[in-house]
């Protein structure tokens, strides 16, 4: 049992200040602070406390620290006063940015990309899940390998065919990551196949997708539409598990809903990779429900996110209907339509709701079905 002693050192051990950098016009300072308010989800998300952040200009990266030397002096020192023993990068930074920043700072280092394998890895319940969210880590792992080791390669003696320390751990450690990487790859491989078999069985049926960023409401929407006591919870990828649920009509009328791992913005590559399998529910459904967040500001950041990685994913040509969830939340004054109004395709409409109240779940329910019968 945790005494207060145990959970105080806990906590100060993970307070943290959050470091935005920018260099327009590839991100402006706007970009940068909404970036940095997500950051603070996905550490708190991921068991860090921030108590400190700050937005940095930058006329391009530093090879060795990604800032300048003076505004990398300046953070730690900040960091320091205000007792934040880790620092948290709202970009991916480079091995050797991690290792010098490490060095430097003499405390934990983190970049984006790593905060949200740490969240997934946290939030994986099912054996799939699990199986992917260990490949990501493995091959977020294999690409940060070059230069961790280095300064002790140069510390190495001898011939100049001996190898040093840093080479021999290198080497190690590449052999250790690739048997994670395939031992991963060959369990997510039967895990596919099954997946690929319920497919097929059910191919002559209506099938939907709910696509939307992380906490966009599509769990509480899918429990909405079809009764289906999944978990939701107001927080970032509550739930990484894909779940299907069956609405039956009548005799002629089946159709199967789909919740699908919630996006965000700069996912890291090794988890859409890994998450394939999963993700291949949007490219195989009838129609996709793209889940917004009707009164978030970001909404429609949010959406160009979606588009972009079911874009990569190959599911960009299916039919699309645009859902305004959590519409209870909007003013009166609101118009979260015209917002997107340009990115529908012909045709294409927007349909409001909120799945805490049930308003327009009736609605939308029987548009599905309408779509399935014809």
């Amino acid at each position: 049992m945790k005494t207060e002693t145990d959970r105080s050192s806990n906590e100060r051990a993970n307070r943290a200040y959050l470091v935005g950098p920018f260099c327009s016009p590839y991100r402006t300072r706007d970009q940068a602070e909404s970036g940095l308010r997500e950051l603070d989800g996905l550490c708190r998300a991921a068991g860090i406390v921030p108590v400190g952040a700050e937005v940095v200009a930058i006329h391009s990266p530093n090879p060795a620290f990604y800032l300048g030397t003076g505004q990398t002096d300046r953070i730690i020192e900040h960091a320091r006063d205000i007792d934040a023993l880790v620092i948290v990068f709202d970009e991916p930074l480079s091995p050797v940015h991690l290792r010098n920043w490490a060095r430097r700072a003499g405390t934990e280092v983190y970049d984006r990309h790593a905060i949200i394998l740490e969240i997934f890895s946290r939030r994986a319940r099912s054996k799939e899940a699990q199986l992917q969210v260990e490949l990501a880590r493995a091959r977020y792992a294999q690409s940060h390998l070059v230069g961790m080791w280095q300064h002790l390669s140069r510390q190495g003696g001898g011939s100049r065919l001996a190898r040093g320390e840093g080479e021999k751990q290198l080497e190690m450690d590449r052999r250790a990551l690739a048997q994670r990487v395939k031992r991963a790859r060959h369990g997510l491989e039967h895990v596919a196949r099954h997946r690929e078999r319920s497919r097929n069985a059910r191919a002559d049926l209506f099938r939907v997708a709910l696509v939307g960023y992380t906490n966009a409401g599509k769990s509480s929407l899918l429990n909405a539409l079809v009764n289906a006591r999944l978990r939701a919870a107001n927080q970032l990828f509550a739930t990484l598990d894909p779940s299907t649920r069956r609405l039956k009509t009548d005799a002629d009328t089946t159709v199967l809903f789909s919740d699908t791992v919630g996006f965000v913005s700069r996912l890291p590559p090794e988890l859409i990779d890994a998450f394939h399998s999963t993700l291949e529910e949007a490219v195989e459904a009838d129609l996709l429900l793209l889940v917004l967040d009707a009164a978030d500001p970001a909404m429609r950041d949010h959406l160009a996110t979606t588009l972009d990685i079911l874009h990569r994913i190959g599911a960009e040509g299916a039919e699309r209907l645009f859902v305004l969830n959590k519409c209870d939340r909007l003013g009166s004054d609101d118009s979260p339509d015209e917002a997107i109004r340009d990115i529908l395709r012909p045709q294409e409409a927007t349909i409001r709701c909120s799945a805490r109240d049930g308003d327009g779940i009736r609605e939308l329910r029987d548009l599905i079905l309408r779509r399935a019968r014809a």
